[in-house]
């Protein structure tokens, strides 16, 4: 357990270094997972999160002390997912600066096909969670039944656009 903690250091340190050499990007709305980071406002500073994965560390050393085994697997999985969101931020933010003056244009028919995909894809995940051989999570379905339904009205109002603009 101890050369795990020792590699999750490490882990975390590269971490604090990529941010400090990374260019800070500031936030306009919540970037990362309000619950994967323990807060409710937004936060503009890349450092609050990695305070937040730090402490989330922190804990984890305390729980293994303890030897709390609930705790050290939600704890565990928790800094495992917060030290992925904060890489897979730092890994991107360069293509985000290079795309903000470009402006995509596509025909109602690219954006319905688009969507029809996506639509398609939404229902394969339903489909094989639905499937698992673990216990279903049901907020996880309804959580994908909600963005299909949205998806679905996304894709009414483009086929609207089209038959209008045919009507034109």
């Amino acid at each position: 357990m101890q050369n795990f903690l020792e590699k999750l250091k490490n882990q975390i340190n590269e971490l604090e270094q990529q941010l400090n050499l990374s260019e800070q990007q500031s936030y306009q709305e919540h970037y990362f997972d309000e619950h994967l980071f323990n807060t409710s406002k937004i936060e503009t500073d890349n450092q609050f999160y990695l305070d937040k994965v730090k402490q989330t560390y922190l804990a984890l050393c305390d729980a293994v002390l303890s030897e709390k085994r609930t705790q050290i697997e939600f704890l565990s999985e928790r800094l495992i997912n917060q030290i992925t969101a904060l890489t897979r931020e730092l890994a991107t933010v360069h293509l985000r600066k290079q795309t903000t003056g470009h402006i995509i244009t596509e025909t109602l028919a690219e954006k319905h096909s688009r969507h029809l995909d996506y639509l398609r894809r939404l229902q394969e995940m339903k489909y094989e969670l639905e499937l698992s051989l673990e216990s279903i999570e049901h907020s996880k379905i309804a959580a994908l039944d909600n963005r299909i339904y949205r998806c679905e009205q996304a894709i009414k109002r483009i086929e609207l656009d089209m038959e209008n603009s045919f009507i034109e």
